[in-house]
C-alpha cells in the first residue's frame, strides 16, 4: 500500500537521517524503520529508491512553502530564479544527508538516469510556480532544461561550503540568463506581464 504523505515526510527525513551516519550503499529499508521507530511492515512496499524520491518530493514542497501567488510583474528568469533558490535553501538545511546520498548515486549509470527523471518532475513543478507552462510539447521541453540547469547547479551547490549560496546563485544566474538569450520565447521567458491600469474613480454624484 502507498505511503500517506505524512509516511513520506517521515521517510524522507528517516532516509536523510541515515544518510548522514552510515554509506548509502549499505542503507536498508530497515534502516529507515528504525529511524522512524516503527516497524517494518509499517513501510511495507517500499525500497531505497522510494526514499530518495520522498526527499525530492518534500524539497518541492518546500520551495513552494508561503507562495501565495505568481509575481507577474517580475520576469520570468526572475521569479524561476526565485523558487528554484527556495528549492536549494531547503537542501541546505539537510547538506550532509543529501550530499552523501548524491554522490552515492552518481556513481552508479542507472541511479543517474533515475535522478534526472527525479529532476525533470521536480522542474515541471517549480516552472509551474514561477508561472511558465510545463505542459505539451514547449513544457516537456522547457523541463528538460531546466532539469539539465538543476542539475548543473546542484554541483556548484555542493562547493558551496560557506552556507551564503555565492556560488549556488553565481551557476544558477548565469545558466538561466544562457537559457533566455538562446531560447527566448519558447523557453518560457516572455516579458513580464504590464501591471494592470488603476480603476477610475467613479464619476462625482450630481
Amino acid at each position: 500500500m502507498p505511503l500517506d504523505l505524512s509516511a513520506r515526510r517521515a521517510l524522507a527525513a528517516a532516509a536523510l537521517k541515515t544518510a548522514a551516519d552510515k554509506p548509502w550503499r549499505d542503507v536498508t529499508v530497515f534502516d529507515f524503520a528504525a529511524a522512524m521507530n516503527a516497524p517494518i511492515e509499517d513501510i511495507a512496499g517500499t525500497t531505497v529508491g522510494d526514499a530518495v524520491d520522498a526527499i525530492e518530493e518534500w524539497l518541492d514542497a518546500e520551495a513552494a512553502k508561503g507562495l501565495r501567488g505568481v509575481d507577474w510583474v517580475a520576469t520570468p528568469r526572475d521569479r524561476l530564479f526565485d523558487v528554484v533558490m527556495r528549492r536549494f535553501e531547503a537542501m541546505e538545511t539537510v547538506r550532509g544527508g543529501l550530499r552523501a546520498i548524491e554522490i552515492a548515486l552518481e556513481r552508479d549509470p542507472a541511479a543517474v538516469a533515475q535522478q534526472h527523471l527525479r529532476a525533470v518532475r521536480s522542474a515541471r513543478w517549480l516552472l509551474s510556480l514561477a508561472g511558465i507552462d510545463a505542459d505539451g510539447v514547449a513544457g516537456v521541453a522547457r523541463a528538460q532544461g531546466l532539469a539539465v540547469i538543476l542539475a548543473q547547479v546542484r554541483m556548484a551547490w555542493r562547493q558551496d561550503d560557506a552556507g551564503d549560496f555565492v556560488k549556488t546563485m553565481a551557476a544558477l544566474d548565469k545558466a538561466l540568463r544562457r537559457a533566455e538569450q538562446t531560447f527566448g520565447r519558447f523557453g518560457g521567458f516572455e516579458p513580464p506581464r504590464p501591471e494592470p491600469p488603476a480603476a477610475e474613480p467613479p464619476p462625482a454624484a450630481a
